[in-house]
């Protein structure tokens, strides 16, 4: 922003620097005084607290003129370097200081207007606030379509465990059992793994109707809530204590508190 702000005053030469100085001395006084004016308006904004101001117009003015007071001695320091000689007595002091506070008026008002508006910035001493990482909503388990679908109407939807009988697959539901045409493997695979597992090579359970953990030594036991008690094969024992120890609906039975 100081940049070509500074060239328009360059060209523009106000105040008699044009044609007091040479071309290329212009340019460079003007220049150099708008980057130190931008400094003098940067400090000068963060001395001035935002409370006491109740519009931006306000404050604007507030910064110019608290930032003209430093720039009107180096201005003055400055003109004294290019002409030798010349000195500022007090009393020019309040008409240079008037310059300045133009000049610093343009410069702050330029710098309102490139940057982000007050109300769209971060508090002052406050950190950017992270963006929150997207949570994608896990869909709740369900039984697939393509299971439910061979089931007959009567016996409803709420599947209790799955039981192989020869080629077919025997569906027990809280409303009774039905028999379709489907292997225990295949069912298995298509079956979301927070409904339930397989527990014997012949036996799916749903974890939601286990409603008791029986154990007699190393054999174990599921109680479902439709009364039917479900072994658990040796090679799924590990998977079965760990998974329906702590079903929703299981307790341990009196034989398994006592071992």
């Amino acid at each position: 922003m100081a940049l070509p702000l500074g060239l328009l005053l360059g060209f523009l030469g106000p105040f008699g620097s044009y044609p007091a100085y040479p071309t290329a001395t212009r340019y460079a006084f003007w220049l150099g005084l708008t980057a130190m004016g931008v400094v003098a308006a940067v400090a000068a904004e963060a001395l001035l607290p935002v409370s006491i101001f109740r519009s931006r117009a306000i404050r604007t003015g507030a910064v110019a003129l608290v930032s003209a007071l430093p720039m009107m001695f180096v201005v003055a320091w400055t003109m004294s370097l290019l002409q030798p000689g010349r000195v500022f007595m007090p009393q020019q002091l309040p008409a240079l200081f008037g310059a300045v506070a133009a000049v610093q008026l343009l410069i702050v008002y330029a710098a309102t207007i490139v940057a982000p508006k007050v109300d769209d910035a971060d508090p002052v001493g406050r950190a950017p606030a992270l963006a929150e990482p997207s949570v994608e909503a896990v869909p709740p388990a369900a039984f697939p379509t393509a299971l439910l679908s061979k089931l007959p109407p009567g016996v409803g939807s709420e599947i209790i465990a799955l039981e192989t009988e020869d080629h077919y697959l025997r569906v027990h539901t809280s409303a009774g059992s039905a028999l379709i045409l489907m292997r225990m493997a295949d069912a298995v695979a298509m079956l979301d793994p927070r409904l339930g597992a397989q527990v014997h090579r012949r036996w799916w359970v749903a974890e939601r109707a286990v409603t008791q953990v029986q154990r007699d030594g190393q054999k174990l036991c599921l109680c479902l809530t439709n009364g039917i008690a479900v072994p658990v094969g040796r090679t799924f024992l590990g998977v079965a204590r760990a998974r329906f120890a702590s079903a929703p609906n299981a307790h341990p039975s009196p034989i398994e508190v006592g071992v």
